[in-house]
């Protein structure tokens, strides 16, 4: 305990880097400070490039810019262009000149590209900033490469060219060379024009401000208009001079290239390291630049590699850390998403979500990979095989399995548009309104396609026809969807249908149909290794103690859905936030905290709830994953009850084997000597002898669907309800072939006609007949009143095997003690136990096993060694008394004197 107090101890004293984490990622997400930054920076750059100010003063009307730009960003952008006015007029008045038209054209693009027109004020005038900034100017290469992450593919070539053209066009004029260290021949430009060269110094702080008046009346000098054609003619020189006597068009070329890739690669790759992949280019203009050098005969300067590896190395830095500036997909899919713009949709693929961020479904999700992305990514493998992308997909479940996530996910990862509907809101009270905005909802997906059109509570729109009263509206809607339904398989435009539902039941079966929905999947509740992932998942990133055991809290979160256990990880933090505030540190998130949570939080999804939708997903599910699951499950299940755990019943385990295996494995012996196979299997005999033990263990064992009704439960929903529920699970059971029915307590709904309903036992009777002998279709009842039954049910072509299970011999009780004390029956003389147990049925024999075994756990709480005695067990056998009694014996010796026994 006080090793781990220790080490809690230790982790909350050592968690600042979890603080820098944290505040990294605030900074990440908080577009203000961001825009500030940027802002400030060009600022910076744009008012110690041009000579007026000292830099002690730009520097503050830097902050000044920011600090406006936090709150409203073009407004700052603008500010530093009022600012530079002095200090362009200050080295000339034709440069004052250029200042007014540079602030009408800022002005009019501002409050649309104010994030370019920052970055370019960085990118441009950075390269000719005074000490101490010119030793950042070589940083430009990393801020050409941000803005590529930040602003796009597609304008990452309006960055690039106009940026490098015009630090070479500077260089050119003002015959300066820039520290971005992109050469000019200079000769080619020389002697240029002396008003258009920076000549006059930066001022000191204490004549600054008198000097700016005196500045901007220098705009007033109407020599300026004289020297405007030469200034034109000048810079169109220059400009030319660039693009046919030097290098500039091959400078263009590389940094246009290199940016492009930088832009665009991160939207095509997930990858931890997209963005230095995407940078990793930069190293090769150094290489590009020295092959340059010796071609136009200039000077090269080796700090380039150094500042390429520099920027390639902030890059690397900021994918070891998670932040991503990377908008490359956001940009292409919200230009898409501008044209789905009305009420009640809502795209959502901006959230980042992958396929990763779901937790568990591994089978669901490797499923729709391959039957979606399959067929897009490999066209030849299509072709071949005429593979097709799903038409539609329906997901049903409890709520907060992450259907909707799930989907939103699958889209990131294809790069299609994401559409979430608001399918209530598409109804309309007014006639012919809600089927025109459903139409609507089609159009304008297929016109953003690729796309993804996900309909949430689609039983809204979906639901059978006959529960719509005739004045609703439902019917017609859902007339619509499956036109639009089917029409997109003759659409050339991609568009996925996807429906949600957490009441499948309601849907019309026409909707269902391969065509429309190809695929219909069960998002069931998390097993035990999805809720250690979704755990995981949602604890990932977060300061937590070492001691949390992930296992035992998915042992604890049965039945929790992905969201009930968001729930838990979320009131876990606020617990942990809370004791951090009153120790004052960062503290971790214990084991305790979970643990306290879920001791406290129910389910959200009921047991009644999970049984239903067990029974659609039987009557509907199309999928691949399901499949998988439910073979897997089957795996498990035999696991724990099979042959093994039932103790003689030779006859019983026979009876199963001729009805479903032999019948399974050899059809033509069947077949040659016209046998038929049994339809049902009646097993009566005192309680706990192991009639239902026995039926599970078949269905394990055999590998077949076990569907089961329980006369007792059955009965209380009432006679209509039953006679319903035995229709439909002989239905399901024909359905899902080889199968066995279960009908436990059948004495309480079959009893002799004069004793109960007719009609219950009639359609009971009728769907025994319907059974036909191929359909792998096997009927088990179980009773412990075989005397009241009908005697309709007992005859041969119904229940054809009638077996008795009478308590267990003295041979079968040895098995029994075997099986229920395990390893520790080893040393006990069983047979003596079994000579004393006459009249024990498995059942009481299972009880005082657990009696033992209980005594041993005392046993070792108390420091003692587990041995058990005979001994002792004899004891625990003297203190009960089986519980058949010889009267209930007489009872079936008398109805097999009467109908005899079917084996």
């Amino acid at each position: 305990m006080e090793e781990a107090t220790r080490a809690n101890a230790e982790l909350g004293q050592s968690m600042m880097h979890e603080k820098v984490k944290a505040y990294m990622k605030m900074a990440q997400k908080s577009e203000g400070l961001w825009a500030a930054a940027l802002v400030f920076l060009g600022a910076l750059a744009l008012l110690s490039a041009i000579p007026f100010y000292p830099f002690e003063l730009c520097f503050l009307l830097a902050l000044a810019c920011g600090a406006v730009a936090y709150k409203s960003p073009p407004i700052g952008v603008a500010l530093g262009f009022i600012l530079i006015l002095p200090a362009l007029s200050y080295q000339s008045a034709i440069f004052g000149w250029v200042g007014i038209l540079l602030l009408a054209l800022v002005f009019f693009e501002v409050f649309e590209n104010w994030g370019e027109i920052a970055l370019l004020e960085v990118i441009v005038l950075l390269p000719f900033a005074l000490f101490p900034l010119s030793l950042f100017s070589g940083l430009v290469y990393f801020a050409m490469v941000w803005g590529s992450f930040h602003f796009g593919s597609a304008k990452s070539m309006a960055i690039a060219i106009p940026a490098v053209f015009t630090i070479l066009l500077l260089s050119s004029i003002w015959l300066v060379p820039n520290s971005a260290f992109f050469p000019v021949h200079m000769p080619n430009y020389s002697p240029g024009i002396a008003y258009l060269q920076l000549q006059n110094p930066a001022l000191s702080l204490s004549t600054v401000f008198g000097e700016i008046g005196t500045a901007l009346g220098n705009m007033a000098d109407l020599r300026a208009a004289s020297e405007s054609w030469s200034t034109v003619a000048q810079i169109g020189s220059n400009a030319i001079a660039l693009l046919v006597a030097d290098s500039a068009i091959v400078q263009l070329v590389v940094w246009a290239a290199v940016l492009f890739f930088a832009g665009w690669y991160p939207g095509r790759s997930r990858g931890k390291w997209n963005q230095t992949i995407a940078a990793a280019p930069l190293l090769a203009v150094p290489v590009v630049y020295l092959l340059i050098s010796s071609v136009y005969k200039f000077q090269f300067d080796f700090l380039m590699f150094l500042y390429a590896g520099i920027s390639v190395g902030i890059c690397a830095a900021f994918d070891y850390s998670g932040v991503k500036f990377s908008r490359e997909r956001a940009i292409s899919k919200s230009k898409r998403q501008k044209k789905f713009g009305k009420f009640g949709f809502k795209g959502t693929t901006d959230t980042g979500e992958t396929m990763d961020s779901v937790g568990g479904y591994k089978g669901v999700k490797k499923e729709l990979r391959d039957s979606i992305m399959l067929p897009l990514q490999n066209k030849g493998l299509a072709m071949a095989y005429n593979l097709r992308v799903p038409s539609g997909i329906l997901l049903f479940g409890p709520p907060g399995t992450g259907k909707t996530m799930l989907m939103r996910a699958l889209a990131n990862d294809m790069d299609y548009s994401f559409y979430a509907v608001k399918t209530p809101e598409i109804l309309s009270q007014w006639y012919g309104e809600s089927e025109k905005n459903l139409v609507e909802v089609f159009d304008r997906a297929r016109k953003t396609s690729p796309s993804i059109l996900f309909f949430d509570e689609i039983d809204a729109i979906g639901k059978k026809r006959s529960m719509a009263g005739t004045d609703s509206v439902t019917p017609r809607v859902l007339n619509v969807l499956l036109q639009e339904m089917d029409g997109m398989k003759k659409s050339e435009k991609q568009v996925i249908v996807v429906g949600a539902t957490n009441i499948p039941n309601t849907l019309d079966t026409a909707l269902m149909r391969p065509g429309r929905f190809d695929k219909i999947i069960y998002m069931h509740l998390p097993d035990y290794d999805a809720r250690k992932e979704i755990f995981k998942v949602g604890l990932k990133g977060l300061p937590t103690s070492k001691n949390i055991d992930f296992d035992a809290l998915a042992k604890k979160s049965d039945r929790f859905s992905g969201a009930d256990i968001q729930q838990v990880v979320k009131t876990a933090l606020r617990r942990a936030a809370e004791e951090a505030k009153a120790a004052g540190k960062v503290i971790p998130i214990r084991m305790e905290h979970l643990l306290g949570i879920l001791e406290h939080t129910k389910p959200s999804t009921s047991i009644a709830s999970v049984e239903n939708y067990e029974q659609f997903k039987m009557d509907f599910e199309r999928s691949e994953a399901g499949a998988a699951e439910a073979e897997a499950a089957k795996k498990e299940k035999g696991k724990k009850i099979g042959w093994d755990d039932v103790a003689d019943l030779e006859q019983v385990k026979k009876a199963f084997k001729e009805a479903i295996e032999i019948p399974l494995l050899h059809p033509e012996l069947m077949e040659e000597f016209k046998v038929k196979p049994s339809k049902g299997l009646l097993l009566f005999g005192p309680p706990g002898t192991g009639k239902t033990l026995v039926v599970k263990a078949a269905s394990n064992e055999l590998d077949i669907s076990f569907l089961s009704i329980n006369g007792a439960q059955l009965m209380q929903k009432g006679y209509a309800y039953a006679v319903t529920v035995i229709k439909e699970t002989f239905n399901r059971a024909r359905e899902n072939t080889p199968s066995v029915i279960f009908v436990d307590e059948m004495e309480t709904f079959a009893p002799a006609r004069g004793m109960g309903r007719g009609d219950i036992v009639g359609q009971f009777l009728v769907e025994m007949d319907g059974i036909k002998g191929n359909e792998g279709v096997l009927v088990v009842g179980a009773t412990n009143r075989p005397d009241i039954l009908d005697s309709a049910i007992l005859r041969p072509g119904r229940f054809d095997k009638v077996i008795y299970v009478p308590p267990p011999d003295q041979k079968g009780r040895i098995e029994l003690f075997k099986i229920h004390l395990g390893i520790y029956s080893k040393d006990l003389d069983l047979e003596s136990l079994a000579k004393i147990t006459p009249g024990f049925t498995g059942a009481d024999i299972a009880s005082v096993c657990q009696k033992a075994k209980m005594e041993l756990l005392h046993k070792k709480l108390e420091g003692e060694s587990p041995v058990l005695s005979t001994q002792e067990m004899v004891s625990l056998l003297s203190q009960m008394r089986p519980s058949v009694t010889t009267k209930m014996l007489e009872k079936y010796k008398a109805f097999l004197k009467e109908y005899g026994e079917r084996k």
